[in-house]
């Protein structure tokens, strides 16, 4: 891997966390799953061994619906349940839909580097799904 691709993985990386940090923050109930959508595990067991799949059926047809898009790319299966629940609950709070672009814009621009699409509109496409397959 070169030095730049390593500082975009890099930097996605940092992206996804805020991604994550942002989505359990903006609970509508105030409290934060995000040990669950992380896939918290004990040190001594595997997330195999102790979890079932991340993704619901409503979990699953919003990654279908990007998939679609070529908009998933490596993005891990945890980071998509916390965007969709994130977007959701802003979306539900009836956050402006520039801000709520805001959220997604960090991992869409991420899987948007391996497909066709540009970042902003897939910003708009990870919003879409979500309200259309997760919401």
């Amino acid at each position: 891997m070169s030095a730049r691709g390593a500082v975009r993985r890099g930097a996605a990386g940092l992206c996804i966390g805020a991604v994550l940090l942002l989505a359990a923050c903006s609970s509508s109930d105030g409290t934060s799953d995000s040990a669950e959508a992380a896939g918290a595990v004990s040190p001594t067991t595997t997330r195999a061994e102790t979890m079932a799949p991340v993704l619901d059926d409503r979990g699953l047809r919003f990654k279908e619906a990007l998939s679609a898009e070529g908009l998933v790319a490596d993005v891990p299966d945890e980071t998509l349940l916390a965007l969709a629940r994130g977007l959701c609950d802003q979306l539900a709070a009836g956050v402006p839909e520039e801000r709520v672009l805001e959220l997604a814009r960090p991992v869409a621009a991420y899987a948007a580097s391996a497909s066709d699409t540009t970042g902003d509109d897939a910003a708009h496409s990870y919003v879409n799904a979500a309200r259309e397959h997760y919401c």
